[in-house]
C-alpha cells in the first residue's frame, strides 16, 4: 500500500477518535480567564473541573488566546473549577451544577492575582529554558545556549532540534534545505541566495531565539516545504535606560563584539545595536571524477583545492516604539548589514586517461574580493479596539542588498607545458524588497476567533555577469561575451487569508485558507528577450488539537506548501567557476507543490517531558541540481524539477531536569525518503531511511556556574545521483556568572573533533564523482559581557514570568 494511503488512514482514525471523544459531551462550562490588575487575557492556565475543592480531578483544560476555556463531556452533577498558572495565586469558582435543566454553565470572567514576590526580602532567580517545545513549532531560547555568546547564528542552528547545518552553511530543516527563513517574523534579502554566508557572519549573541515551526498556518507565506525558522532580533522593553557590552576573542585571529542599548520611559521605548565580527575561514577541497569507457573523455580527473579568507561584517539596528493612547501604538526598526573578505584559492587540476597516465595538469590561483551591503526599515501602525485580541495592524517594510563579486584568476600548464592564461569574473547584483501587509484579528465569542489579512511581495533582482580574457597581443583584458549577461527578474505576490479559530471542551481546531496570485517575468537582457510566468494556487492549512489532560494533549495538522523558483533558480545563462565546471539556472523550473501532515503529541511527567511527531510530506516538481558531462568534459550543473518526492518520519525530543543542578536535551529524526527521478533518466524508485540525533546536556555545579555539551549526528542522504555521507559534531562551553550576573565570562570549544566535512558522491552509468569539503570548524573563544544600567522596580514589586515563547 502507498505511504499516503497509511497515513492518510492512519489520519482517519485520528480524527474520528477525537471527534468520538467530544460527540458524547452532555453538560459543558465555560469562561474567560484574565490578569486581576491588567485585564489581559491569560493563556495556559490550567483548569480543573472537581467535585468539591479537596476532591480529585474529573476532567481539564487549558486555556486558549484571551484566556478562553469550554470543557464539555461533564455528567450532571456539582463542580468546583479551579484555576492555576505559574505566578498567580490559585484560585477556585463557586460551586454550580449542570443538569437537564442547566446545560451549559457560564462562569464569566475569572481574574487572577499575581503571586507576591517581595524583591527587597529574598532574590529569586529564573531563567527560560533552553527549548519551550510545543507541537506546532520548537522554541530555541538563544541565550541559554553558551555557544551563542562567541558564535554564528549558523553555530547555534546546529543545536536547535530539527535543524541541520552543513559544513558550508547550508540550512535544512527534517532533511529538506526547502526551509524559509524569515528574521523577526518577515522576509529580509539577506536570507536570500547568500543566507549561508550572512548565517556564518550574524552573531548569535543578537538573536533572542530561534523558531521552527513545521506546518504553520494560512497567515503565514506558503513558501518553504519543510517550513519556517524564525530569527528572532533581540529587542529590550525593561524600564529605564540598560544595555549590554560584550566581546570575544578566538583561535585564529577571531574576533567579535556587540553593543546594546536600551532607553524606555512611559510610553515610548527606545533600541539599538551593533555588532561586528571578524572571522577566519580555511577551507580544503577535493574532486575525484571518474568516466568510464563509454564517457565523452575516458578517465579520471581530480581537483585539489585550498582556500583562506577573513569575513568582516558589521550589523546595526535602531528603532522606537510608542504607545499613542486609546490603545494605539506606532514603530519603527531600521537596520545596516555589510559583510566584505577577499579569498585567496589555489587549487591543481589533474588528468590521467584510462591507464591511470598523466596527460594534463595545471595550477590556477583565484582572488576572490567580495562586499555586500544590505539596509532596511520597518513600520507598523496597530490598533486594539475592544479588547487585547481585537486589533487591527497596517505594516510596511522595504530592502536593499547589492553585492559585488570580483574575481581575478591564473593559470598554469604543467603538463603540457604552456603559457600561463589569465581571466577574470565580475558579478554585480542588486536585490530589493518591499512588502506591505494588513491583518485583523476579531474574537466571535469566548472560545472563538476570525483572523483574515492581505499582503503584496514585490521584488526585484538585476544581475550583471562579466566574463574577461586577456588578450597577449593587445596585453589587456577582453570581454567575453558569449560568457557575459545582464539578467533582470521581477516578482509580484498578492495574497489574502483567514483563520477561524474554535474551541469546544478538550477538542479544538483552526481551519484556514491562503490566495495568491504570482506574477513573475524574467528578462534576458542580453538576448533581448523575456519570459513571463504568471499563477494562481490556493494554500489550506487544519490544525486540530484534543487535550487527553493538564499535561497531555494530541494534534494533527495539514497544510499545503510551496517553494518558487527565484531569479538565480531562473537565470540560465552559465556562471564559471573555474573553465571546467559551469552552472546554470533553468528557465523551465517549475514551482514545487507540497502537502504536508503532521501527527504529534506533547506529555509531561515530573521532571521529564516528551514531545513525538509523525510526519509525512508528498512533494511534485522539488528542485535538484543535476550535473553532466558536456563533450569537452566541463561539468555543467543546472536546477532540474523531479517528478516526485515523498518522505515520512518520526521526530523525537526529549526534556529532562533534576532542579537547576542538571538538565538535558535530546532529539531524534528517523525519516524515510523515496524519490522518483525518472523524467530525468534516472531511478524511478531510489530510497534510503536516514537519521539525525541532537543532544544538549548542562550541568550547574555551582551557583553562577555552567557546563555544557552539543553534539549531534546526520547520517546518509539522498539525491537524484548518489547520496552525501554521514557526519558529526561535538561542542564544549563553559559559562561563569560574577557581580550578581553582571558580567559574564564564557569559555567555548566549536568541533573538537574536527570531524565537521561534506562528502557528496555521484554515481551513474556515465560519471562517478566524490566531492569533499572540509574548514578549520574546530574554533576556540574566550569571552565577556557587561551589563549596565537601571531596572527600576514595579509599581507591586511583584516578580513578572515571561510568558511569551
Amino acid at each position: 500500500m502507498p505511504l499516503l494511503s497509511h497515513v492518510s488512514i492512519a489520519a482517519i482514525l485520528l480524527c474520528t477518535a477525537l471527534l468520538a471523544g467530544t460527540g458524547n459531551a452532555q453538560h459543558r462550562v465555560g469562561g474567560t480567564v484574565k490578569d486581576k490588575a491588567t485585564g489581559r487575557g491569560l493563556e495556559f492556565v490550567n483548569v480543573s473541573v472537581l467535585q468539591g475543592p479537596d476532591s480529585a480531578v474529573v476532567t481539564g483544560a487549558v486555556t486558549g488566546r484571551g484566556g478562553a476555556f469550554d470543557i464539555a463531556g461533564l455528567s450532571a452533577g456539582a463542580y468546583v473549577c479551579r484555576f492555576s498558572l505559574l505566578g498567580y495565586r490559585t484560585a477556585h469558582s463557586a460551586s454550580f451544577r449542570v443538569d437537564a435543566q442547566h446545560p451549559a454553565v457560564a462562569l464569566g470572567v475569572v481574574a487572577l492575582e499575581e503571586a507576591p514576590v517581595t524583591l527587597d526580602e529574598v532574590v529569586v532567580t529564573t531563567e527560560k529554558l533552553l527549548y519551550n517545545t510545543a507541537i506546532d513549532r520548537k522554541v530555541y531560547n538563544v541565550g541559554q545556549d553558551i555557544a551563542a555568546k562567541t558564535g554564528s547564528a549558523s553555530d547555534v542552528l546546529q543545536n536547535v532540534p530539527s535543524v541541520e547545518v552543513d559544513v558550508e552553511g547550508n540550512v535544512s530543516l527534517r532533511g529538506s534545505s526547502n526551509v524559509l527563513i524569515l528574521i523577526n517574523g518577515k522576509n529580509s534579502p539577506l536570507m536570500g541566495q547568500n543566507r549561508a554566508e550572512v548565517l556564518q557572519q550574524l552573531p548569535a549573541s543578537a538573536l533572542e531565539r530561534i523558531e521552527v515551526i513545521t506546518n504553520p498556518s494560512a497567515k503565514y507565506k506558503p513558501d518553504g516545504s519543510s517550513g519556517i525558522i524564525n530569527l528572532v532580533l533581540k529587542k529590550n522593553t525593561d524600564l529605564g535606560f540598560n544595555g549590554s557590552l560584550g566581546a570575544n576573542a578566538g583561535n585564529q585571529d577571531r574576533y567579535n563584539a556587540t553593543l546594546r542599548m536600551n532607553y524606555k520611559p512611559d510610553g515610548i521605548n527606545l533600541f539599538g545595536s551593533y555588532a561586528v565580527r571578524q572571522d577566519s575561514r580555511n577551507r580544503i577541497s577535493s574532486d575525484v571524477r571518474e568516466e568510464p569507457a563509454t564517457g565523452t573523455v575516458p578517465g579520471s580527473y581530480r581537483w585539489d583545492s585550498e582556500s583562506s579568507a577573513r569575513p568582516l561584517a558589521h550589523i546595526a539596528m535602531l528603532g522606537a516604539e510608542a504607545e499613542l493612547g486609546a490603545g494605539t501604538s506606532a514603530g519603527v526598526t531600521g537596520d545596516l548589514f555589510r559583510n566584505a573578505f577577499v579569498r585567496s584559492d589555489r587549487s591543481i587540476k589533474t588528468y590521467r586517461n584510462m591507464s591511470g597516465l598523466l596527460t594534463a595538469q595545471s595550477r590556477r590561483d583565484l582572488r576572490d574580493s567580495e562586499w555586500s551591503n544590505e539596509a532596511g526599515f520597518t513600520a507598523f501602525a496597530e490598533h486594539a479596539f475592544d479588547g487585547e485580541e481585537h486589533t487591527l495592524r497596517a505594516e510596511f517594510s522595504a530592502s536593499r542588498e547589492s553585492e559585488e563579486e570580483d574575481n581575478r584568476a591564473s593559470t598554469s600548464y604543467d603538463t603540457p607545458f604552456g603559457p600561463p592564461a589569465y581571466d577574470n569574473a565580475l558579478l554585480y547584483q542588486v536585490d530589493a524588497q518591499q512588502r506591505a501587509s494588513l491583518d485583523y484579528g476579531v474574537p466571535l465569542s469566548e472560545t472563538s476567533k476570525l483572523e483574515a489579512g492581505y499582503s503584496g511581495d514585490f521584488t526585484s533582482n538585476e544581475s550583471e555577469y562579466t566574463v574577461e580574457d586577456f588578450d597577449p597581443d593587445q596585453q589587456t583584458f577582453v570581454r567575453d561575451a558569449t560568457k557575459s549577461y545582464v539578467f533582470h527578474f521581477r516578482d509580484a505576490q498578492h495574497a489574502v487569508y483567514a483563520t477561524f479559530e474554535q474551541s469546544l471542551g478538550l477538542f479544538g481546531f483552526m481551519a484556514g485558507l491562503r490566495a495568491e496570485q504570482t506574477l513573475a517575468e524574467s528578462k534576458l537582457v542580453s538576448r533581448d528577450s523575456s519570459i513571463e510566468n504568471s499563477y494562481f494556487s490556493l494554500y489550506p492549512t487544519v490544525h486540530l488539537a484534543y487535550t487527553l489532560g493538564e499535561e497531555t494533549e494530541l494534534q494533527l495538522n495539514y497544510s499545503r506548501r510551496t517553494n518558487r523558483p527565484d531569479g538565480g533558480d531562473l537565470n540560465p545563462f552559465p556562471e564559471y567557476r573555474d573553465p571546467k565546471n559551469v552552472s546554470a539556472g533553468n528557465a523551465k523550473l517549475l514551482p514545487e507543490y507540497i502537502n504536508s501532515v503532521e501527527v504529534g503529541a506533547k506529555a509531561q511527567w515530573g521532571m521529564f517531558s516528551i514531545v513525538p511527531s509523525l510526519y509525512y510530506r508528498h512533494t511534485y516538481n522539488r528542485f535538484t541540481w543535476v550535473t553532466t558531462v558536456l563533450p569537452d568534459s566541463t561539468f555543467f550543473s543546472t536546477m532540474q524539477n523531479l517528478e516526485k518526492d515523498q518522505s515520512a518520519g518520526l521526530e523525537v525530543i526529549f526534556s529532562a531536569s533534576a532542579n537547576d543542578v542538571f538538565k538535558a536535551h535530546a532529539s531524534g529524526n528517523l525519516f524515510y525518503n523515496q524519490i522518483d527521478a525518472s523524467n530525468l533518466g534516472y531511478g524511478a524508485d531510489k530510497s534510503i531511511v536516514s537519521w539525525r540525533g541532537a543532544a544538549t546536556c548542562s550541568v550547574r555545579p555551582f551557583e553562577g556556574t555552567m557546563l555544557q555539551l552539543n553534539a549531534n549526528f546526520h547520517s546518509a542522504r539522498l539525491t537524484p545521483q548518489g547520496e552525501t555521507s554521514p557526519s558529526y559534531t561535538v561542542n564544549l562551553g563553559a559559562r561563569q556568572e560574577l557581580f550578581d550576573g553582571r558580567l559574564t565570562l564564557v569559555l567555548t570549544a566549536g568541533d573538537i573533533f574536527k570531524s565537521m566535512k561534506r562528502e557528496t558522491r555521484i554515481d551513474t552509468p556515465e560519471l562517478q564523482q566524490t566531492v569533499i569539503n572540509r574548514r578549520d570548524s574546530r574554533v576556540l573563544f574566550f569571552g565577556m559581557t557587561w551589563t549596565f544600567g537601571s531596572q527600576p522596580k514595579k509599581k507591586d514589586d511583584t516578580l513578572k514570568y515571561d510568558e511569551a515563547l
